[in-house]
């Protein structure tokens, strides 16, 4: 976790502001954006090269997108994860590699353990849940 520490001096709008400057790596997020080259960077060329002439095509046709794909844990029933699920074998190298590129994706504390958050940065943590949860 990266951020401020919460100090018993703080006020309740000073730890909340505190908590949701918080951010996280090590896990993987319910939802990220890659480019289609870092998806490329992670296949292993032997995985790769056991694919079919059209996966083999597809999976390069995603990897020439100049835009932003979303993948994450939430997505797998989405094109780019579910392409990549169902091509690549759960316990190979480039799922490995990918689970990697996730998890090395900074994220917000209150996004990660399923609290309310307004961007993949920032939590979105205020006064209503610290009531709901008995903490004032």
């Amino acid at each position: 976790m990266t951020g401020t520490g919460l100090s018993s001096a703080d006020t309740t709008n000073q730890k909340l502001a505190k908590v949701n400057a918080w951010t996280v790596t090590g896990s993987v997020p319910t939802s990220l954006t890659v480019h289609g080259s870092d998806i490329l960077n992670c296949v292993a060329f032997s995985e790769f090269n056991a694919l079919t002439a059209a996966q083999q095509s597809n999976i390069l046709a995603l990897g020439s997108n100049p835009g932003l794909l979303l993948g994450g844990s939430a997505n797998v029933s989405l094109l780019t994860a579910g392409m990549i699920v169902s091509y690549f074998p759960s316990s190979g190298t480039t799922i490995a590699n990918l689970t990697n590129l996730a998890k090395a994706t900074t994220q917000s504390w209150a996004q990660a353990n399923g609290y309310p958050y307004n961007s993949s940065v920032t939590g979105n943590l205020n006064q209503g849940d610290t009531a709901a949860a008995g903490l004032t």
